[in-house]
């Protein structure tokens, strides 16, 4: 009998899991829009983080290398996102610096830290160790032709491209350039100046056939100029047997106090 219950309570809250994990299958990933916040020690001069204090975030500032050492302004190609360049490390880590069209802070503030930078017709593969659920970035000096791509393994999830993104929290002095569609704001009336939008852009999937393993970062070569980001930042997906281990859990409280109820009917 108590095997039966188990089992009946196991299947039930399976279920449950099961149900919560794959409602809503037919909605697209969904993406919101900020201004983002300082640094972890309050800095403004290395751009916009996410407000998500669990997040796994990369600054592109100082990366630990294979060897263990801490490098400077590198994309990091072990742990858990491992970047990699379309056109081969060596020069591809040229493409992370610190230039005038680094993506700005959340007020704005000049930003002089080291970020990422994918040129025309070039991208950058961000492998994962685990799957995520939710992936930010400051994106900024945005720019006809960005394009952001999840996949789980080979399979091709979403996605996004400046144009889908629309109007942006902020629309920066620092990046001047010509008009392009929302990714753009006019400097002053009747001027020909645009000056191009940046803001704290974080993707969530909307379910577990939406999680991802696997990031592009791309420059679509017909638009020209680049895709400027920084400080990405990742959630990742509870290990099923943490899952199963808060199955558990639940199961043995719940049957504990079926047992102390009949224990007290009996009394």
């Amino acid at each position: 009998m108590f095997i039966r219950k188990f089992a009946s309570i196991a299947a039930l809250s399976l279920s449950a899991i099961a149900s919560f994990s794959y409602a809503d299958a037919a909605h697209a990933m969904t993406f919101t829009m900020s201004t983002g916040t300082t640094g972890p020690k309050g800095e403004t001069n290395q751009g916009a983080y996410t407000k998500d204090k669990n997040a796994i975030t990369i600054d592109f500032n100082n990366t630990v290398d294979a060897k263990g050492k801490t490098v400077q302004g590198k994309a990091p190609t072990t742990g858990f996102a491992q970047y990699s360049f379309s056109n081969g490390n060596t020069i591809g880590q040229k493409q992370v610096g610190s230039n005038s069209w680094a993506p700005v802070g959340p007020d704005g503030e000049k930003n002089t830290s080291k970020y990422l930078q994918v040129m025309a017709g070039n991208s950058v593969t961000i492998t994962l160790e685990s799957l995520a659920k939710s992936f930010g970035l400051d994106w900024g000096a945005a720019h006809p032709g960005n394009t952001l791509s999840f996949f789980n393994g080979n399979t091709l999830i979403k996605t996004f491209e400046t144009a889908d993104i629309g109007k942006f929290a902020l629309y920066s002095k620092f990046h001047p350039g010509p008009k392009a569609g929302d990714s753009s704001m006019q400097s002053a009336p009747g001027s020909k100046t645009y000056y191009q939008g940046n803001g704290y852009v974080e993707f969530f999937a909307e379910n577990s056939n939406e999680y991802f393993n696997k990031i592009v970062i791309s420059q679509q070569a017909k638009y020209g100029g680049g895709f400027e980001s920084d400080n990405h930042s990742f959630r990742t997906v509870p290990e099923p047997s943490l899952a199963l281990g808060m199955l558990a859990i639940g199961g043995g409280m719940f049957l504990r106090k079926r047992k102390n109820q009949k224990s007290l009917n009996l009394g």
